[in-house]
């Protein structure tokens, strides 16, 4: 990672005292691979990147013969395909050697009622999604299993699964 900071290929930044480094592409980094640069990260997405990554890990030991896509790589293929920005996007997707297809969300804050409602008609027209599971915080946990009522999604709360 040194060599690519110093190459100016990454950016190294320290956002949280205590917390892990942050590490990203320049826009020269990003030409040598499939995914747009980014400009900055913000704490908000800084601490849901922190805490996507710790229910990735936690997953993979789980299923660990799974296969991982982030969501950065979703929106890319999105676009690729040409259909464009628009709708949502899940945080990552699990591919179970079964062949389920699960998305995955980190939910940290709650969202507005509308908001989750066009989120869950998306995954709706979306048959090849066998199931959604939501790890959220506390608040988001309230929220959503008073919202949420499909059989394919799935609630968990963010500290229990990972403890």
């Amino acid at each position: 990672m040194k060599r690519l900071v110093i190459k100016k290929l990454v950016v190294k930044e320290y956002l949280l005292h205590g917390k892990p480094l942050l590490y990203y592409l320049t826009k020269e980094g990003a030409s040598f691979t499939d995914l747009p640069p980014l400009d900055n990260v913000s704490q908000g997405t800084y601490q849901h990147q922190v805490t996507m990554i710790d229910v990735i890990l936690k997953l993979m030991s789980i299923y660990s013969d799974a296969v991982w896509i982030s969501e950065r790589h979703l929106l890319n293929d999105q676009c690729q395909d040409g259909i464009g920005k628009r709708g949502h996007v899940a945080d990552g997707m699990l591919f179970l050697s079964d062949g389920k297809k699960i998305a995955i969300e980190v939910e940290l804050s709650v969202k507005g009622k509308r908001r989750i409602e066009g989120i869950l008609q998306s995954y709706a027209s979306q048959s090849d999604i066998r199931e959604v599971w939501y790890f959220c915080s506390k608040s988001a946990y309230a929220v959503l299993s008073k919202t949420i009522n499909k059989p394919y999604i799935k609630l968990f709360s963010i500290e229990e699964f990972l403890a």
